[in-house]
């Protein structure tokens, strides 16, 4: 009996470590002045989408609409349901976090765990009775935390917003926070093992942006098979596709994960593929990053 008592102890106190962890890492960014950044960002966002347009609702259709409340906005003889106003809003805030908003989720996060093994950070980490797959995991964990804390307003505050002007709530604008949370995520994991690899944060950060950016651009020569006539035929041409094909199938589907967040912003079916095929991507780089860490003499 003694044994089962102590593995669960451990894994108790593992937990625990994790969780500690992860509040570090939210504390850390709020001392830092990094949350409080993002969440006056966020607020000068709502406030703008508060104040940029009031609509007038008649049996579920607009009737006028106001820019900036006084400036008037022609609707003519058509009739606008307002739900497709809202979701046509939602889905251009949508399409600018899944380009501006996850880029800048990066960029903010993307010195966590590089500073983490910089020397005297790390050697006083590595000296606590703390492992260190719990110390990479609980950070990387924190840096997800900031990120989901800030979305969680963006997105809750949106939707707030919009159904206090116009009556209609859309749950899949919710449900498309987390699509892009889970990019986000997908994304930093390599940006964790670069930062683990090379314990440089512009590097990492590049790392991490350029895995998102890759992700677009892998999508359309996929599915465009027609792109290899560029090369000229032969073994130039299909070392092209497979190369190509290769870093699809490894990287995360950042394009097809996108077109999930507006698919589920309209109250569409998603497409299940890009999350099964890009979490291997996280699960992976966040193993290596904990096994490389691991072998390191502090």
């Amino acid at each position: 009996m003694t044994e089962p008592v102590a593995a669960t102890d451990m894994r108790k106190l593992a937990a625990t470590q994790l969780l500690a962890l992860v509040g570090f890492t939210v504390r850390e960014a709020r001392n830092k002045w990094t949350l409080l950044a993002l969440f006056s960002l966020t607020t000068l966002f709502l406030l703008a989408l508060a104040t940029l347009v009031s609509v007038d609702v008649v049996e579920g259709s607009i009737a006028s609409a106001r820019l900036f409340g006084t400036v008037p906005l022609e609707i003519g003889n058509t009739t606008i349901p307002v739900s497709d106003a809202v979701t046509v809003i939602q889905v251009a805030i949508v399409s600018l976090l899944t380009t501006f908003g996850l880029v800048l989720a990066l960029f903010v996060t993307g010195n966590i765990v590089p500073l983490t093994l910089q020397t005297g950070w790390v050697d006083l980490l590595a000296s606590q009775p703390l492992a260190r797959t719990v110390l990479i995991v609980g950070r990387a964990l924190g840096s997800v935390a900031v990120v989901a804390v800030t979305f969680a307003y963006l997105f809750g505050g949106s939707w707030s917003v919009l159904t206090w002007k116009t009556g209609f709530g859309n749950a899949g604008f919710l449900l498309a926070g987390l699509v892009i949370l889970f990019t986000f995520l997908c994304c930093y994991s390599g940006m964790v093992l670069v930062g683990v690899l090379t314990r440089n944060s512009p590097i990492s950060i590049i790392a991490g942006v350029g895995t998102w950016f890759l992700g677009l651009l892998l999508y359309p020569l996929h599915t465009y098979e027609q792109w290899t006539t560029a090369f000229p035929s032969g073994w130039q041409r299909s070392l092209a596709s497979g190369i190509a094909e290769t870093l699809y199938w490894i990287l995360p589907k950042s394009l097809e994960l996108t077109e999930n967040a507006t698919k589920a912003t309209k109250a569409e079916p998603l497409a299940w593929m890009p999350f099964l095929a890009s979490m291997p991507f996280a699960i992976v780089c966040i193993a290596l990053a904990c096994w490389w860490f691991s072998r390191q003499d502090y």
